[in-house]
């Protein structure tokens, strides 16, 4: 092999080598996305926006986050959604759909988890909504789904910029 060919080779195998670094670099300007993927085991993807998640009960709840005073959050609660999805719920949550879990990612890839088995209403009927709104005011367009827990005593499950809910049994999720 001549210089110039080893070059050239060396130069590709450099360019090869760089791109998963910049493939997986956050860009610190991206603005979030305004629909949330939704994905159940077994079935299609799902894309939730605003018009799709107003066929959906309405809540609300009043909670405060990080020293924040109160506020009215409303919007659904996450086990309509993913009831609606194809999620097991009630008679079906048993046996194999307990070990069930629900991780829920932002913009930021911050995740939190919960079992399928807490949001159930027959079960744990953990309150968690998937809010659109504040004191009556649509979330900002920066921030257009935000997980709201007002149960926590903690609001450490509270996620802004809410962009994935997947639905897996947490064995398979499991390396």
């Amino acid at each position: 092999m001549n210089l110039m060919a080893t070059c050239q080779l060396i130069t590709l195998l450099m360019a090869c080598l760089a791109l998963p670094v910049v493939a997986d670099t956050p860009q610190a300007n991206v603005s979030p996305q305004q629909s949330i993927r939704l994905l159940v085991d077994g079935k299609p993807p799902i894309t939730l926006d605003h018009a799709s998640l107003a066929t959906l009960p309405r809540t609300s709840a009043t909670a405060s986050a990080h020293h924040e005073p109160p506020s009215q959050w409303q919007g659904v609660m996450l086990e309509d959604v993913l009831r609606r999805a194809g999620a097991p719920s009630g008679e079906q949550l048993r046996g194999h759909a307990m070990t069930t879990i629900v991780r829920v990612t932002a913009s930021d890839h911050y995740q939190v988890v919960f079992s399928l088995a807490e949001l159930d209403p027959a079960l744990g009927n953990e309150q968690v909504i998937l809010a659109d709104t504040q004191d009556g005011h649509p979330l900002t367009k920066d921030d257009p789904f935000r997980l709201v827990v007002p149960g926590d005593k903690r609001p450490a499950r509270w996620i802004h910029n809410v962009t994935t809910i997947e639905v897996t049994n947490s064995t398979t999720a499991a390396p």
